[in-house]
């Protein structure tokens, strides 16, 4: 199971993200701006919403690619880590008018940076990737549809960097851990006309130990009296919560979806000083005679804390953030499209584009200027029964 993990993601990545998780899963849902907590798109709802699957009038296969090239800059000099491809797969099964089963499995959310061969910037190279399962059950009574959806979270984590001094070099960092955990997803759905739907959805923390990493990454700084202890190896992916609106007239959808991103309260985010995160995005979607065009727009702001730096504890925090992992994304621009080809065949694509975002902060290397741009292209294919 590892090594397929790994094969199927690739090297050191940074996705078009709010932190560390994607805007969006599947085609449809990325090329609105990641909404989908109130809007049906098909099999790729299975955890945007596990409610919305009770909405499938058939079987239906998803599956797709996606191109992250992140452009990640320190002081000019840019990350190696600058292109992956993420694999998804989505099924969504109806029994009858009112039960309907999915599963899922695709990457969800990592970063990293590679700068490896720049001593000025301590050699850093670090890679977070974390891939999910979810089977998942809906169930429609009228107006009305909930869906639940275990979760099983893969994860591996890699910090590496060189301590530069008079004895010469001393690289620091034991190698990737890897580590799996549970959690699940609940969602809600309400019709509250034929054209206009609500949807609630909550996920929840999923524990997550990548032993040797953040202790050992840390260690160093503790031997130079800049942190009292080493931090612990322990990085949850947070909890979430959000609602969305979904409103249809003509050929046309209009979608927005609010997320609240619990980093300040998730193990190892909470000691680097994340904060919680609101997510908001907006999507609109043309589709008639199976043809669809979409654009969307997704903001939320940095969730990294900015320390002045003036100590040596704010500085270190500053360096392992921002040199390390600078997850800084605010703004994406999204489009997309589709068409069927075939009676049972659907192809689709998106673009997300995100502008740089550029901080400057005080490390204990120096001012450090980081800029980070992302661009993805995705592709599926989907199949009705």
């Amino acid at each position: 199971m590892k090594k397929v993990v790994l094969l199927a993601l690739g090297a050191s990545m940074l996705f078009a993200t709010n932190g560390d998780s994607l805007i969006g899963l599947g085609a449809k849902s990325r090329a609105m701006g990641g909404v989908g907590i109130a809007t049906y798109f098909g099999a790729e709802n299975v955890l945007v919403n596990p409610a919305l699957i009770s909405n499938s009038k058939n079987d239906q296969v998803d599956f797709g690619a996606t191109l992250f090239m992140p452009t990640v800059k320190a002081n000019g000099k840019k990350s190696d880590a600058d292109m992956s491809i993420m694999p998804e797969v989505f099924s969504s099964m109806p029994v009858d008018g009112s039960w309907a089963f999915g599963v899922g499995m695709f990457g969800a959310a990592g970063m990293g940076v590679d700068y490896r061969g720049d001593a000025s910037l301590m050699d850093a190279r670090t890679n977070l990737m974390l891939m999910k399962f979810a089977p998942t059950v809906s169930y429609k009574a009228d107006k009305f549809a909930v869906g639940v959806a275990p979760v099983i979270q893969y994860g591996s984590l890699d910090i590496a960097y060189n301590m530069h001094g008079m004895g010469g070099i001393n690289q620091v960092g034991s190698g990737s851990s890897d580590h799996f955990g549970v959690g699940f997803a609940v969602g809600f759905s309400y019709d509250i006309n034929p054209d206009f739907r609500l949807g609630l959805v909550y996920k929840s923390k999923i524990a997550m130990t990548y032993n040797q990493t953040l202790s050992v990454a840390s260690q160093p700084f503790v031997t130079l009296g800049v942190f009292p202890s080493a931090f612990a190896d322990d990085l949850d992916q947070p909890a979430e919560y959000g609602l969305g609106l979904s409103y249809d007239i003509n050929s046309f959808n209009f979608s927005f979806d609010y997320k609240k991103i619990k980093w300040g309260s998730a193990k190892g985010y909470k000691d680097f000083g994340w904060k919680d995160q609101n997510v908001f995005a907006l999507g609109a979607k043309y589709e008639k005679n199976g043809t669809w065009y979409g654009v969307g727009f997704n903001h939320a702001t940095n969730p990294i804390t900015k320390y002045a730096g003036t100590t040596p504890q704010g500085a270190a925090l500053n360096l392992f953030n921002y040199l390390m992992f600078p997850a800084t994304s605010e703004n994406h621009f999204t489009l997309g499209a589709g068409t069927e080809i075939t009676k049972h065949v659907s192809l689709d694509f998106d673009v997300v584009y995100s502008p740089s975002n550029d901080v400057t902060v005080n490390t204990t290397i120096g001012s450090l200027k980081v800029e980070h741009s992302e661009t993805s292209v995705a592709f599926s294919m989907r199949y009705d029964f």
